[in-house]
């Protein structure tokens, strides 16, 4: 049986402010172990989403917690797939407006969704020897935004990686060539990525 002693703790100073900034010390590069850019679930738990919450909702939660993206879910919180910030405050969500012939209050989340059918994974073993460059390398060729990180047994989503926050650790411009098979896919792209 472990014996465990008390650690002294103080009271904080009233000028103490919270620091929200990135620590200098510690430098993010395309070599760096891609576990260092993971967005892995045993640090900070997933943000869910039900798939019925309104687009408004949505935003506005994610705006209030400062989530980039948030994994939607069903009643008995099954993953049906991923939601991010960027992808409910642009354009996009009124194209499917416009092509469901509802109003964007009518929306909800499952309705502009990237649904599991469009999202890729890695598995966890396989970022013991990768590299931060390895992990945008893959992404930006698939033209994926996300990649999923799935544990070995049992197999469960355990974290992610964002290409977005993957470009802003490492001072890397994003190259990503997403596949498109027609040109309203293309001006999709383009309008996306301008609104990021």
């Amino acid at each position: 049986m472990s014996t465990y002693q008390t650690i002294g703790s103080q009271a904080l100073a009233a000028d103490t402010r919270f620091d929200t900034a990135l620590d200098s010390s510690v430098t993010i590069s395309l070599d760096s172990p891609a576990t260092a850019v993971m967005h892995g679930f045993h640090q900070v738990p997933p943000q869910l989403i039900d798939s019925n919450t309104s687009v408004n909702d949505a935003l506005l939660i994610m705006q209030q917690t400062h989530m980039r993206i948030s994994f939607v879910v069903d009643k008995q919180n099954n993953m049906l797939g991923i939601i991010s910030k960027a992808r409910l405050s642009s354009s996009y969500v009124l194209r499917i407006s416009t092509k469901k012939g509802i109003s964007r209050t009518e929306m909800s989340v499952a309705d502009v969704m990237i649904p599991l059918s469009s999202l890729n994974s890695v598995n966890e073993l396989t970022l013991r020897t990768a590299k931060v460059g390895d992990i945008m390398k893959s992404m930006e060729a698939a033209g994926h935004e996300h990649l999923l990180v799935v544990s070995q047994v049992p197999a469960r989503v355990c974290g992610y990686f964002d290409l977005i926050d993957i470009s802003r650790m490492t001072g890397k411009a994003m190259n990503q060539h997403k596949p498109a098979s027609s040109f309203s896919e293309i001006v999709d792209s383009l309008w996306h990525h301008a609104e990021i």
